[in-house]
């Protein structure tokens, strides 16, 4: 039996938020990849992609909590 679990849009946004950080981290962690010496090429373009992943990740939760909260960045 599944359990339904119920979120205001602003609880969601905050849970979307706290991913999104997780999502920063892990991007943080496979730049720093990048900087061990003598990563074989294959294995760093591999990095690259993981890392472009990773944003695309980013950018979608963004996103969900823009919309679900209402609450847009500044725009300068």
């Amino acid at each position: 039996m599944m359990m339904e679990v119920q979120m205001n849009k602003n609880e969601l946004s905050a849970w979307l938020a706290k991913n999104n950080a997780g999502e920063q981290e892990a991007i943080e962690g496979y730049f720093r990849l990048l900087t061990l010496p003598g990563l074989p090429h294959e294995l760093y373009k591999d990095i690259q992609e993981i890392i472009s992943d990773e944003m695309n990740h980013s950018e979608v939760l963004s996103r969900w909590a823009t919309q679900l909260s209402g609450v847009k960045p500044n725009v300068t």
